[in-house]
């Protein structure tokens, strides 16, 4: 199969999509792949709407997702928008067990890398949606602790949106969006420019953005999706410190200290394309195809002697039929991803004497189903199943050192997994509901989990012993609703058999351990004409269940995570907002036996202030960690990841 040919035929001609779904009695039948909620879903869900996304003042997704969403953020640089995102009791490489969804599109890296949250600005988005535990058997690899669905903007009510705004540290931003339907062709795109000089030296960050996006009803029950987006990154790496410098300065930079800063940089530059047909939209009965390409060219610059050039292809086919009647819906599809990855290594920044080449690539083809079911009235019944194939193939070659097999190697392998889900949601009432849900999940090896290919090499140059990660999920939860208050607990316990984790003694990713994870999440909300609260708390404890650190945590990951946000409107066009966020310690990287300093605890306090002298008009004032906390929320081995300072931004945005 050539897959660059398979993509291309696809995408020449703009296909799928389709906006709105059909009510079926209590069951609701998607026609698209834009939302990820079920109509009953039995587990915990948070949805950030486009009101909240356009008051919210942050930067990026990542800000959005911390403040709004309740979920828990850590960098090595100090900018938020190359956070990972952790949920469910991850720490270490968190960014793989969280997928993440562009309009029901995957977009996680087939690699370690984490998911770029300028990319997606928040000019684009419609509506955020939050999945908490796995959903594995619904979405595939990568959800084992959550799901992340990012909801862009279609034409529609025609629309403006410009915005700008600066800050302390450099920091500057201009946005312009539209959207609207000119003689039945949606529209809609957007332009984003995102700059910062960064709180640590070596930290800038910039973005430049567009995106556009087509859809049209090409005939009774038949629509049509095309859409396209481009962006341009670049960031500094500042390092980690020792204590004492942490201590000292925790704004330096190790590399600029050493006069090195311009060798450690990444600048990458991305292309993606969907298109989308939906048959059938508002029918009982319907089908889509949607189809998409990314490309993506970074350039890697980690110190003198490693420089490379990684060039990523991601294609994605994801056809599937959905069914629906008064009291059930289905839906049963198959989802073939192919990734290709190619690494050029070179030994100066000028990339003139090059020392390695590889390649890699990933299929993966996976079969799945959903069904939900009314047995009995307020009773949902909901069940999906998923069996998919994977297929690693890798070669490295070593110019410096053409004879070392650890540097020089030609590698496959394959492997079958299975996920399943079952859940129950009880709706007594419109505004109480409870639900119980078991999960059977698994997670993929990354690539570099796998293959030594970047001038690091591990013990075993490609490991082939190192199997998917699987595991067992249950869940109990209850929610209420009384009124303008929210109140929701959900308890869950989560299993995983042979856990990936990066060894450090012996130099490998291995399955290393049994490991346990059992919690409790607790939100509440109220919302009234003057106040908004919200207030997401997790407990959990992760330890590992067998192998030489059996009993021991985690690390990496804390116990205890708060989020809360209070706003308060004294008068109609003036809004108050305080945001605090709270982490309790944690072991730090590498930790196995539970005997370093761990990472401290942290609460971050923020402030935000909005004034709308006129609808369509606002100014807002914000600053983030309003009382200068010294924190981190990386510790590795002794040596420090220092997070952000105080930083002051001013905005202006205004709807036409």
């Amino acid at each position: 199969m050539n897959p660059r040919l398979f993509i291309a035929i696809f995408l020449l001609s703009p296909a799928l999509g389709a906006e709105e779904s059909e009510s079926l009695s209590e069951i609701i039948v998607e026609a698209n792949a834009e939302t990820v909620i079920p109509a009953h879903f039995a587990g915990s869900s948070t949805v950030i709407d486009e009101e909240e996304i356009a008051g919210a003042g942050v930067r990026s997704v990542a800000d959005l997702l911390a403040t709004k969403g309740g979920i828990r953020l850590s960098s090595t640089s100090g900018n938020s928008s190359g956070s990972a995102v952790h949920l469910r009791g991850f720490g270490e490489n968190a960014s793989s067990r969280v997928l993440v969804l562009v309009d029901g599109r995957p977009i996680n890296r087939p690699d370690m890398g984490g998911v770029s949250w300028l990319e997606v600005p928040i000019s684009r988005l419609a509506r955020v949606e939050i999945l908490r535990g796995s959903q594995t058997a619904r979405f595939g690899n990568n959800a084992v602790g959550g799901v992340i669905n990012l909801i862009t903007k279609e034409g529609g009510k025609t629309a403006s949106v410009i915005e700008a705004a600066g800050g302390s540290d450099g920091y500057m931003m201009a946005r312009a969006s539209h959207q609207g339907t000119y003689d039945g062709h949606g529209i809609s795109f957007d332009l984003e420019r995102n700059f910062t000089d960064g709180w640590r030296d070596n930290a800038a960050s910039e973005l430049e953005s567009a995106a556009f996006r087509w859809n049209k009803e090409l005939a009774k029950g038949a629509e049509a999706i095309f859409g396209v987006s481009w962006a341009d990154e670049f960031n500094g790496f500042p390092g980690p410190l020792t204590k004492d410098r942490y201590l000292l300065n925790p704004r330096e930079s190790i590399y600029a200290l050493a006069g090195q800063a311009d060798q450690y940089f990444s600048d990458q530059r991305r292309w993606s394309t969907d298109s989308s047909l939906v048959l059938g939209k508002g029918s009982d009965l319907s089908f889509e195809l949607p189809v998409s390409f990314t490309r993506r060219d970074q350039e890697w610059n980690f110190g003198p002697g490693m420089h490379s050039d990684n060039l990523l292809e991601t294609i994605l086919v994801s056809p599937r039929v959905m069914a629906g009647g008064k009291a059930w819906s289905a839906e049963a599809g198959a989802q073939y991803r192919y990734d290709s990855l190619e690494l050029d290594q070179f030994s100066e920044i000028a990339r003139i004497n090059q020392t390695t080449a590889a390649q890699l690539s990933r299929d993966v083809l996976g079969l799945y189903a959903n069904g939900e079911w009314e047995p009995w009235r307020s009773w949902y019944l909901h069940a999906s199943a998923r069996w998919e194939v994977s297929e690693v193939d890798a070669s490295a070659r070593s110019f410096a050192f053409p004879e070392d097999p650890d540097l020089n190697f030609s590698r496959g392998n394959d492997e079958t997994n299975q996920a399943y889900q079952i859940g129950l949601r009880w709706e007594p009432r419109s505004d109480l509901s409870s639900w119980l849900r078991y999960d059977r999940l698994y997670r993929l090896p990354s690539m570099d989990e796998i293959a030594s290919y970047q001038g690091y090499p591990l013990s075993v140059p490609f490991n082939d012993q190192l199997q998917a990660e699987t595991g067992h999920n249950v869940e109990l939860g209850a929610e209420w609703k009384p009124g303008p208050w929210m109140f929701r607990m959900n308890g869950f316990a989560q299993w995983l058999e042979g856990e990936i984790i990066f060894d450090y003694l012996q130099n490998l990713n291995l399955n290393l351990a049994d490991t346990r994870r059992v919690g409790l999440e607790t939100a509440a909300g109220y919302q009234s004409g003057i106040w908004d609260a919200q207030f997401h708390y997790t407990t959990l404890t992760a330890e590992f269940q067998n192998g030489p650190y059996e009993g021991k945590q985690v690390y990496l990951v804390p116990k205890h995570e708060l989020t809360a946000t209070l706003a308060c409107r004294p008068i109609e066009c003036v809004t108050v907002q305080a945001e605090y966020q709270y982490v309790s310690d944690a072991f730090e990287g590498n930790d196995f036996q539970n005997v370093q300093e761990k990472l401290p605890s942290y609460g971050v306090a923020n402030l935000l202030l909005r004034y709308e002298p006129k609808p369509g008009l606002s100014i807002y004032a914000r600053v983030n960690n309003l009382f200068d906390e010294r924190y981190a929320t990386v510790k590795y081995s002794g040596v420090w990841y220092p997070a952000a300072g105080r930083q002051f931004q001013i905005g202006i945005r205004r709807e036409l």
